[in-house]
């Protein structure tokens, strides 16, 4: 009866010192391992974390949004290069970043950290397309949406569709994204299961609208086709649509950071 009392409480023992509460010299470089999942404006989050110090933790992981697609449609500009007066297009949201983060904690007794690190993606963020070529055959590859005016030949400007018939408008940043920011919680709580709250900003440069589009380059003395960041300045068309275009860039470009505000859930694995 001794040796089943005994057993039993060496079993609890156990048990309560692998979920006890780390102290503070129990956090040492990368001799622990959190997992944890994220829910904020950046979208979903999937990470792990490991202390450095008990002052500094480090993050890793991968954070997206649902690919979330629109359909609308434009008026064209009557040219006889299109097939018909409408465009139907769809855009397609396409955001999705690794990140490291390191966070350090100044405070012994308090939970409060400072971030900072970066977000690493492709730079294209949300792209346009149509659902079925508007450009008449004959000018595949050539000719398309005259954004600039052709009474003049050297201020034509123009996006211009691929060998099929296809026009793509790509909204891009820049694909490393510094981060700062504050929060509270710990990357590797000292219970077992822990909650974290981020507050910061992503600093993804000036955005741009890039396309395939066609203008004169006076350093070759020719027409040139290039995907490039579209030009406010060349959008000269009365078209309420593109001048919708122009507008949109003017205030897209402005937009220089990403607020990130987020909450995760963590476990500590050991």
């Amino acid at each position: 009866m001794k040796r089943l009392f005994f057993a039993c409480l060496l079993a609890l023992t156990g048990i309560g010192k692998s979920s006890a509460q780390l102290a503070p010299e129990d956090f040492k470089f990368f001799n622990h391992l959190s997992a944890g999942i994220s829910l904020g404006l950046d979208g979903i989050g999937v990470d792990v974390a490991a202390p450095m110090t008990y002052n500094f933790a480090v993050r890793a992981g991968y954070t997206f949004m649902p690919r979330l697609k629109y359909s609308t449609s434009i008026n064209l500009d009557g040219s006889d290069v299109f097939v018909t007066s409408k465009a139907d297009i769809k855009g397609k949201l396409r955001m999705g970043d690794f990140h490291l983060l390191f966070d350090y904690y100044p405070f012994k007794k308090s939970s409060f950290h400072l971030t900072a690190g970066a977000y690493i993606s492709d730079r294209t963020l949300l792209s346009v397309y149509n659902t079925e070529p508007f450009v008449k055959q004959a000018y595949w590859g050539n000719s398309g949406i005259e954004l600039g005016t052709t009474d003049n030949l050297y201020r034509q400007y123009s996006i211009v569709s691929d060998e099929n018939g296809n026009i793509q408008l790509d909204m891009k940043v820049n694909a490393f994204k510094p981060y700062v920011g504050i929060g509270f919680g710990r990357a590797v709580t000292k219970h077992r299961v822990g909650v974290q709250f981020d507050l910061g900003v992503q600093f993804w440069g000036r955005p741009g609208i890039f396309a395939d589009v066609k203008y004169f380059d006076y350093d070759k003395g020719d027409f040139v086709i290039r995907n490039e960041r579209l030009e406010r300045g060349r959008i000269t068309t009365s078209n309420s649509d593109y001048q919708d275009l122009d507008e949109a860039i003017r205030i897209m470009e402005k937009v220089c950071v990403c607020p990130v505000l987020k909450i995760r859930v963590n476990g500590r694995i050991f």
